[in-house]
């Protein structure tokens, strides 16, 4: 039994759409029938049979380092990409009267979740010398999607958030509205893009061989990679997502472990 999905970016429905063709193109260049994926990300990050999935660089850094091999990481094509690396836009109303992060002060912020690299920790990083006691926001709201955390801040009920720099070129691309009415404050530090990963049991060379029917799944459908936003893939180890875990430390160690 061999599984794949690759659902860390499921909107709009046509972006979702073409990660589940770039999931089976690799299985087919790999001669492999692949099986019914469990729904929860986290079941399938750490099924033994999993094929290719993509993770979140801090729950891999923080929880997922031995339980699975990193294959690659995308290089998007977006504003906010580099190489193989994305940062996070610190967005706000438009209507907010705010020039820097320090005027965040007080405000209420959405995170899509606590254990996010961009909607949490390359934000904790950028607010923690500004932090006091430990503190610096009013409001933390979990909205458990980058999404979410968009219409929040449109409607009110959030005044700032953190939101990976693809998921907003993907909505900003197809649907605009639903970026609509807020402005760039900042954009964070760059980090490591979002890498696809397998299981743990994988060999050396099964990994080269995925690495390769990624590129090759790209190369040879060039309306998927133009609607993927990728342009190629790079190769990825331990050494490209442990920088996370330092930036984690320095909020730490300028008190300012947590959110809040």
């Amino acid at each position: 039994m061999t599984v794949a999905a690759l659902t860390m970016y499921v909107e709009p429905v046509e972006v979702c759409d073409a990660y589940r063709q770039l999931a089976a193109a690799v299985a087919l260049r790999l001669d492999t029938t692949l099986e019914p994926a469990p729904e929860e990300l986290p079941a399938l990050w750490t099924h033994p049979e999993l094929l290719l999935a993509q993770t979140c660089g801090y729950p891999w850094a923080t929880r997922l380092r031995d339980q699975v091999r990193l294959v690659a990481a995308p290089r998007y094509t977006f504003e906010g990409c580099a190489d193989a690396e994305h940062c996070a836009f610190i967005l706000v109303p438009e209507a907010l009267a705010a020039d820097s992060l320090a005027d965040l002060r007080g405000k209420r912020v959405a995170l899509n979740g606590l254990d996010s690299n961009t909607g949490m920790n390359l934000l904790r990083h950028a607010v923690a010398p500004l932090a006091e006691r430990g503190r610096f926001f009013g409001e933390v709201i979990v909205s458990e999607s980058h999404a979410n955390s968009l219409a929040l801040l449109q409607q009110g009920h959030a005044d700032v958030a953190a939101v990976d720099a693809v998921t907003y070129g993907y909505l900003q691309r197809a649907e605009p509205g639903r970026v609509a009415g807020l402005r760039l404050l900042q954009r964070t530090r760059s980090s490591p893009a979002l890498p696809f990963i397998t299981a743990a049991s994988r060999s050396d060379a099964e990994v080269k061989a995925l690495r390769a029917a990624l590129g090759d799944s790209l190369t040879a459908d060039p309306e998927l990679a133009a609607v993927l936003a990728i342009a190629s893939f790079a190769a990825v180890d331990e050494a490209t997502y442990l920088p996370l875990l330092d930036w984690r430390r320095d909020a730490v160690e300028q008190g300012y472990p947590v959110i809040g």
